[in-house]
């Protein structure tokens, strides 16, 4: 298992706090423990439903937050984690960061190359 010490706030240069998360790019969005989020003011803004890994449905509150790693920021979602609940780093905010895990070390680096489209000429 790989984890990541990220930097997280409310908003872009607002009051940071540092958190250690579980990378997971099978999650869809970062979970964070509740009062963790409460405590920076992430606000919840809908209720969204996850499926787990065993199939099992997961009802959470999400907000948005800023993650900061590496000299990058990126706005991006945060699910409100409920005691239990393991607190990731998701693939949204590894897109964003622009960040994938090395599969040979384990480890977090930035992409080296990033995937785009090519428009055929008419």
């Amino acid at each position: 298992m790989t984890y990541v010490t990220v930097e997280v706030s409310k908003t872009r240069r607002g009051a940071r706090a540092r958190v250690r998360l579980l990378v997971d790019t099978g999650a869809a969005d970062s979970i964070l423990p509740l009062r963790f989020l409460q405590r920076l003011g992430v606000r919840p803004e809908w209720r969204e439903e996850y499926e787990l890994a065993n199939g099992d449905p997961m009802v959470r509150d999400v907000g948005r937050m800023y993650v900061h790693y590496l000299g990058r920021s990126v706005e991006t979602l945060a699910v409100f984690g409920e005691p239990g609940d393991m607190s990731v780093l998701g693939a949204y905010s590894m897109e964003g960061l622009r960040l994938e895990v090395d599969p040979h070390s384990g480890r977090v680096r930035r992409k080296r190359r990033l995937l785009a489209v090519a428009v055929a000429p008419a």
